[in-house]
């Protein structure tokens, strides 16, 4: 496979880099959850304090059934907000990892290729065929791969978008039959 040192060092070289790559995408990728819920820690820490601060100025059951009601949309909304955030930075990772397997894929391809290459320099006559035959196998491997890649995150975004729509959607119809039912309590109280 290596012909001379040089190529042996450039090899070792060339993994590191790629070590160091791929640490630096899990790093980046934990550095942005962690920031993301240390900020929602932050926010809810502070909208708790500012609930229990309307609690204990609630005196009488009306205020504090009204109260309760009042923080069922806010709540739904925080939580579907939060859940966005998680999903975008949770995507953004899979998209820097899936760039960078599929490099690999290409690089590897390209290393099988080249040492077919060299191989078929010093093949017996006539092992002409088998070379071609390695060398196809190596292409459509790698477009299968590629167009299975391309189909399998095509296929992984839209089902997350639907899913997190879904959820939107969920939360909204909650949120409307909470707003009627608050609506026509008074009315048959009254």
């Amino acid at each position: 496979m290596f012909t001379n040192a040089q190529e042996f060092s450039a090899f070792g070289q060339s993994q590191f880099d790629k070590a160091v790559r791929l640490s630096g995408i899990l790093l980046a990728s934990t550095e942005r959850l962690a920031n993301l819920q240390l900020e929602m820690s932050r926010k809810l820490l502070a909208e708790n304090a500012q609930t229990l601060k309307q609690l204990s100025a609630i005196k009488d059951p009306k205020a504090l059934a009204e109260f309760q009601t009042s923080l069922a949309q806010p709540n739904l909304d925080k939580a579907i907000a939060a859940a966005r955030e998680v999903y975008d930075a949770t995507l953004a990772t899979q998209t820097e990892l899936t760039s960078f397997v599929e490099e690999q894929v290409a690089e590897t391809n390209k290393n099988v290729l080249e040492t077919i290459e060299r191989l078929a320099k010093n093949a017996p006559a006539g092992s002409d065929v088998a070379v071609q035959a390695l060398k196809n196998i190596v292409t459509s491997s790698s477009a299968a791969f590629e167009s299975a890649a391309k189909t399998a995150k095509k296929v992984g975004s839209d089902f997350a978008e639907a899913s997190v729509e879904a959820a939107e959607t969920s939360a909204q119809a909650a949120t409307a039959a909470v707003n009627r039912t608050r609506k026509a309590s008074p009315s048959t109280a009254a």
